[in-house]
């Protein structure tokens, strides 16, 4: 069993993002990063909690930045290609497995993943993979270095704040990759629309690694 990424407190809620989506009554298109980040917090209050997911391969409308253009058409990228974990800046981020630091690196553009770790994995039964960890903390940048040996369940990182941390709500972005395609610390963690199959075959679902959800619940259908 992969130890915990984070430990939340077992009530952990799922947020719909999705394009056109509302929550707590109000529609999220468009919102600043407080005023989103209010949003979000009001809803983990309601449910009891202080901590809340966002789904995997959601088409979404929040990317409203050119980070998020094609080069070569009109599409933006919106499908988030990995498992959002909003919770407290701060927040304690453990490595679920036995790896080795990949990267660590600063992406400190408008709405990028700000401080972010890349750990290597490899295993009997998947053989290499990465994990990608994004909007930290500047201070994770202190903590962990490129070739480090890191155990499961060893911290490796606190969750980031605005704006910082990419300049998002806090949370954890958590992504699996299959290949980073020499992309390294630029892998992207939205996709095309119109290539969501390649990209997201690149990078499956991560909910396993979030059991205290069904997984189900944390995967867009």
């Amino acid at each position: 069993m992969n130890s915990p990424i984070i430990k939340t407190d077992g009530r952990a809620i799922v947020l719909d993002l999705s394009t056109g989506a509302r929550l707590c009554g109000e529609d999220i298109a468009g919102l600043n990063t407080a005023e989103l980040g209010e949003l979000i917090n009001r809803a983990m209050a309601d449910a009891g909690t202080a901590f809340a997911f966002g789904r995997y391969a959601e088409p979404r409308d929040l990317y409203s930045n050119d980070n998020f253009a094609s080069t070569d058409s009109a599409e933006c990228r919106t499908i988030h290609m990995g498992i959002d974990l909003f919770c407290e800046s701060g927040t304690p981020v453990f490595s679920p497995l036995d790896g080795k630091v990949a990267y660590v690196e600063n992406n400190a553009s408008e709405l990028d993943y700000g401080p972010l770790i890349i750990l290597r994995h490899t295993t009997a039964q998947s053989g290499e993979f990465f994990t990608l960890y994004g909007h930290l903390s500047m201070e994770t940048l202190l903590l962990v270095s490129a070739g480090q040996d890191i155990a499961a369940g060893e911290q490796i990182a606190t969750v980031g704040s605005p704006p910082t941390n990419g300049n998002w709500p806090p949370h954890l972005h958590f992504q699996r990759i299959n290949d980073l395609l020499d992309l390294g610390v630029d892998f992207p963690g939205v996709s095309l629309k119109s290539q969501q199959d390649y990209w997201l075959r690149l990078s499956p679902s991560p909910a396993e690694f979030f059991p205290e959800c069904d997984a189900s619940s944390l995967e867009f259908r």
